[in-house]
């Protein structure tokens, strides 16, 4: 066999050991497919400007709606630990990243006010559709284990329902936008950017200032 067959069958079988490492988006169930359209989910993750070999949180990932797309962002050398106290939806999520064989997603399994992800290696946390679930008075300990998760210097980004939104979705759950920046600059966060081409959603960006 040449040396140039040798080289063709190399890098097919790097092509086929990439490919199976890298999620593949169109094994999104229908229903996410159809939430793309106002959830605008690529842009979202393009604007989270993450790095090859960057570590990000999914927090109260679903099952995984963001978090595969994380994963494509931070490369085979980053990492994504995708979050949730669901076990249902932990489940779905783990059982898709073993038959894609997607080696850059850590699942784990929180707690009301704990989230159960390693200190302060965090890149950036991403908190998409979350926190209008959680109660008023768990708020402050859920986002206080967030920032403690997070790297100094790091951000948290977050994006949840418009007060206001028309959309039909958790109407009585809102969380007036003065509401939600006094929880998260209460957790000692510093409102670093906000974006506002979701028609139904705000979109934050919060630094977690670096150590003196």
């Amino acid at each position: 066999m040449t040396r140039r067959a040798l080289f063709h069958i190399a890098l097919a079988a790097l092509a086929l050991s990439l490919a199976a490492a890298v999620p593949s988006l169109a094994a999104e169930p229908r229903g996410d497919r159809d939430r793309d359209a106002w959830q605008q989910p690529d842009r979202v993750v393009a604007d989270l400007g993450l790095a090859d070999g960057a570590v990000v949180a999914d927090v109260g990932c679903g099952s995984g709606y963001f978090t595969f797309r994380l994963a494509k962002a931070v490369g085979l050398t980053g990492k994504v630990y995708a979050e949730d106290i669901a076990e249902k939806a932990l489940a779905a999520l783990k059982a898709r990243v073993d038959r894609e064989g997607v080696t850059n997603v850590e699942v784990v399994k929180g707690e009301a006010t704990s989230t159960h992800l390693p200190e302060a290696a965090m890149d950036a946390a991403v908190i998409v559709d979350v926190i209008h679930h959680v109660p008023k008075e768990q708020r402050p300990g859920l986002m206080a284990d967030v920032v403690r998760a997070v790297k100094p210097g790091g951000f948290v980004y977050l994006v949840d329902w418009r007060a206001d939104a028309k959309i039909k979705h958790d109407l009585d759950r809102r969380i007036p936008r003065d509401d939600l920046l006094e929880t998260m600059t209460g957790a000692g966060l510093v409102l670093d950017a906000e974006y506002h081409y979701l028609e139904h959603q705000v979109f934050f960006r919060f630094r977690k200032p670096a150590k003196p």
